[in-house]
C-alpha cells in the first residue's frame, strides 16, 4: 500500500472510495433485521478485526502447561486410524512461560523480563515438546481478517444463561496463515471450525480450530484447539483474550499431547516505551557488559558454590522464569589468593525445565542455567555446569541432555527428585556446586 504522505490526491481518492463502500455496507445492514445472523456476523467481524489489531499495543505473560500421554496398548501402527484400545495414560507434564505480543499480525515472544523480543520462530525458542502460536491474536486475524474465509450460520446455542449465535467457518489453503513444520520447512494448511458470538455485545465467546488435510511427512495426524474468550481490562481499555486455550495433538508415534495456554499480567506500552526486536535469547545487558571495575573473566573449571535466592515450586514454576543465586564462598583464581568473585555476589539466569514424570517411575526434573554475575555493580558473563547424580539418573531413566540454539547445552544444572507426590519444592538457600565453563559454550 502506498505510504507517500505528500500525495493528497491519492489520499482523497482513497477516502472517497471508502466513504462509498461504507454507505453501501450501511444500506445493506439497515435493510436486514438487527438480530439477523448475517448482520451480527458482519458487525462482529469488524469488531474482532479491530480487537486483533489493538493487541499490537499490549504485552502479556503466556503460560503453557503441557501434558504428554502414551497409548496403553502401545500399538503405534494404529495411532492415526484407531482409538487406543486401552485408552491413554499420562506420562509426564511440564510448563513453559513466555511474554508475547503482536507485530504486523505475527506473534512474537521473549523470555519473561527480557529487554528484547525474539524474532525467531517459536520452535527455535522452545526446543523441546509441542509448541504453537495463534492463541494470543493469530486466530483472530486469520479467521476474521481474511477475505478468503467462508462462514455459515448454524443456529443458536445456550451457554451460561445466554443465547449465542453459532457459525462454522473454513479457511482454505490459499487464504491460510496456519503453518506446521515438516522437517525443516514450514507449510501452510487449511483449517476450519466453529465459533459463538453474543449477539447483544458482539463478543466472541468460544472458538474451535481443526487442522484440515495434512501434508506428507507431518509428524502428527490430528490437531484441534478450543479457545474460551473473555474481555480483559488492562489500564483504561479492554482486550479480547482467551480465558483458556487448549491444543490437542495426536502424534504418529502413538502419543498424544495437550497444551493448556493462559494469559496474565497484561500491560500496555507507554508512549515513551520502545520495542527492540532481536534474535538474542537473553537480555541485552549480558552482551553489552563491558570491562570495568568489578568485571570478571573466569577461567574454565573453577568451583562455585551457589545458594538459591528464592524457592522453586514445581506447582507454579515454569521454564523461562528468572532465577537468582548467591555465591556462598569467594571464588579464587587457581593457584593464587586472587578473588575473582566475592562471597555474596549474585548470579542470574533462568529455569530451563520443570517436568513431572509419572511413568515408568515418578520423579521431578528441574533444570536451571545461569548466564551472568553481578560484581561491584558490573555485569559479566557467567556460564557454569552442575553435574547431576548420574546413578540416580540411570535408575530413573532420566535423560539429562538439553538442546539449545541447535547444539547440546552444557551450561545447565539438573536436579532430580524421586517422589510419588504431585509437587516438589527446591527451598530458598539450597546449595549446589557448579564449575565454570568457557563463555563460548552457551
Amino acid at each position: 500500500m502506498p505510504r507517500k504522505t505528500g500525495n493528497r490526491g491519492w489520499r482523497l481518492q482513497a477516502s472517497g472510495k471508502q466513504f462509498v463502500l461504507l454507505l453501501i455496507a450501511a444500506a445493506v445492514l439497515h435493510s436486514q433485521p438487527a438480530d439477523d445472523p448475517n448482520t451480527i456476523l458482519e458487525r462482529a467481524r469488524v469488531r474482532l478485526r479491530a480487537m486483533a489489531h489493538h493487541l499490537e499495543a499490549y504485552v502479556c505473560v503466556e503460560t503453557v502447561d503441557r501434558s504428554y500421554y502414551r497409548r496403553v496398548d502401545s500399538d503405534e501402527a494404529a495411532a492415526c486410524t484407531q482409538p487406543a484400545a486401552g485408552g491413554v495414560a499420562l506420562e509426564f507434564t511440564d510448563r513453559v512461560r513466555l511474554e508475547v505480543t503482536v507485530s504486523e499480525g505475527r506473534e512474537l515472544h521473549s523470555w519473561p523480563g527480557a529487554t528484547r523480543f525474539d524474532t525467531r520462530n517459536i520452535d527455535e525458542i522452545i526446543r523441546d515438546g509441542t509448541v504453537s502460536t495463534g492463541s494470543f491474536g493469530g486466530y483472530l486475524t486469520g479467521i476474521f481478517g481474511s477475505p478468503g474465509v467462508t462462514f455459515q450460520y448454524t443456529g443458536t446455542q445456550q451457554q451460561n444463561g445466554k443465547t449465542l449465535f453459532e457459525y462454522r467457518y473454513r479457511v482454505p489453503l490459499d487464504a491460510s496463515r496456519f503453518q506446521i513444520k515438516v522437517g525443516t520447512a514450514w507449510l501452510a494448511v487449511a483449517y476450519d471450525g466453529d465459533f459463538r458470538i453474543d449477539p447483544q455485545t458482539l463478543e466472541l465467546v468460544r472458538l474451535t480450530v481443526h487442522v484440515g488435510e495434512l501434508p506428507p511427512g507431518a509428524p502428527f495426524c490430528g490437531a484441534a484447539s478450543t479457545l474460551e474468550y473473555e474481555l480483559v481490562r488492562v489500564g483504561e481499555g479492554d482486550i479480547m483474550l482467551p480465558r483458556q486455550s487448549q491444543l490437542d495433538i495426536q502424534l504418529k508415534s502413538g502419543r498424544e499431547t495437550r497444551n493448556t495456554i493462559t494469559f496474565s499480567s497484561c500491560r500496555k506500552y507507554q508512549a515513551e516505551s520502545e520495542l527492540v526486536f532481536s534474535t538474542a535469547a537473553e537480555p541485552a545487558s549480558v552482551a553489552a557488559a563491558t570491562p570495568g571495575r568489578g568485571h570478571v573473566t573466569l577461567p574454565i573449571g573453577l568451583p562455585v558454590t551457589l545458594s538459591l535466592d528464592e524457592p522453586i515450586d514445581s506447582a507454579t514454576a515454569a521454564a523461562g522464569d528468572p532465577v537468582a543465586a548467591n555465591v556462598v564462598k569467594p571464588v579464587l583464581r587457581a593457584g593464587s589468593r586472587d578473588v575473582l568473585i566475592p562471597a555474596g555476589a549474585v548470579v542470574r539466569g533462568r529455569i530451563r525445565r520443570v517436568e513431572h514424570y509419572l511413568w515408568p517411575q515418578p520423579y521431578f526434573r528441574i533444570s536451571v542455567s545461569f548466564n551472568r554475575v553481578e560484581v561491584q555493580g558490573a555485569v559479566s558473563p557467567f556460564f557454569a555446569r552442575h553435574e547431576a547424580d548420574a546413578q540416580l539418573a540411570r535408575e530413573l531413566g532420566a535423560n539429562l541432555a538439553l538442546r539449545d540454539t541447535g547444539i547440546w547445552f552444557w551450561g545447565v544444572g539438573t536436579f532430580l527428585y524421586p517422589s510419588k507426590k504431585d509437587r516438589t519444592v527446591i527451598p530458598a538457600g539450597f546449595e549446589s556446586k557448579w564449575f565454570t565453563l568457557d563463555a563460548g559454550l552457551r
